[in-house]
């Protein structure tokens, strides 16, 4: 789970990306539209809504 203050820190530099991208298994952070994860391989992207969990966690 990404913490309160890395979700701020994405959402400032760069506003108009509010969408994070990552692998489910190793954690890494790839670019948008990335079928396979460059570090692991694994083909379970997740994309998480930063707006959304920064509501939510408040």
């Amino acid at each position: 789970m990404l913490s309160k203050q890395f979700i701020q820190q994405i959402v400032r530099l760069e506003p108009s990306s509010t969408t994070h991208h990552e692998c489910c298994h190793c954690g890494y952070s790839v670019e948008k539209d990335v079928d396979e994860c460059p570090q692991c391989g694994s083909h379970e992207i997740a994309a998480d809504d930063l707006e959304s969990l920064l509501k939510w966690s408040r």
